[in-house]
């Protein structure tokens, strides 16, 4: 029996519908902000986990990694030692998430900062070795995100990093953020840094209309089969 033509048009316009619902329907859900610092409170939301430097923290309102005269930045202070050997190094923790979440649901890692011009040089000619782990379970495992990692100059001014998460992690806690200025650095002096606009840009994923679109084109095909005559 011939197809009729009313059919054979309609059943096109479905597979046009299904088509263009599984190729665009992919966004980026929101991203997870943890700190823009906007106001000093945010500033004693991170805490001096480790190392032997002197260190002082404290909320910056004239400087911004965004330009953004709204908003500011944490700025640290930071004493080193090379006398300090291994332990010639400072790091800050911020306990971002309670409970735990899962890394899956973060595609990257953006943070940016910044180094004073006349803080004191490594023996390379930076300013220290900077890196950010992720801290997870309740055991707060240290899981080094290293493409976070990179000596610090204050010539670069401001540097953001966008970061891959290299993980697993099942149940991110705590961000932890450490310059290090031992062996090798061997950095004697004082290290001015900003910190600002730390963030997970959220992974890709289905968009929900374009899934019910799919749906829909799928069953309409379903009714618009042809039946065996």
């Amino acid at each position: 029996m011939k197809t009729p033509k009313v059919y054979l048009l309609l059943k096109s316009a479905v597979w046009a519908m299904s088509l263009l619902a599984l190729s665009p329907g992919l966004i980026l859900a929101q991203s997870t902000i943890i700190n823009q610092f906007n106001s000093a409170s945010e500033v004693s939301q991170w805490r001096f986990d480790f190392g032997g430097v002197t260190h002082t923290e404290s909320f910056d309102p004239n400087v911004d990694g965004n330009n953004n005269p709204a908003s500011g930045s944490m700025k640290v202070v930071l004493g080193f030692s090379s006398s300090l050997s291994g332990n010639n190094k400072g790091a800050y923790t911020r306990d971002a998430f309670f409970p735990g979440v899962n890394g899956a649901n973060f595609a990257t890692l953006q943070f940016d900062v910044k180094v004073d011009p006349s803080s004191a040089l490594d023996a390379f000619g930076n300013n220290g070795f900077f890196s950010i782990a992720l801290r997870n379970t309740d055991n707060y495992n240290y899981i080094d995100q290293v493409n976070t990692d990179q000596s610090l100059n204050s010539a670069n001014g401001w540097v953001h990093i966008n970061a891959p998460l290299t993980g697993p992690y099942d149940a991110i806690r705590a961000l932890t953020w450490q310059l290090y200025g031992g062996p090798s650095q061997n950095i004697d002096g004082t290290v001015t840094l900003w910190f600002d606009n730390v963030i997970f840009t959220a992974a890709v994923v289905p968009e929900p209309s374009s899934l019910a679109l799919a749906s829909l084109g799928g069953l309409a095909l379903l009714i618009l089969r042809p039946r065996r005559r």
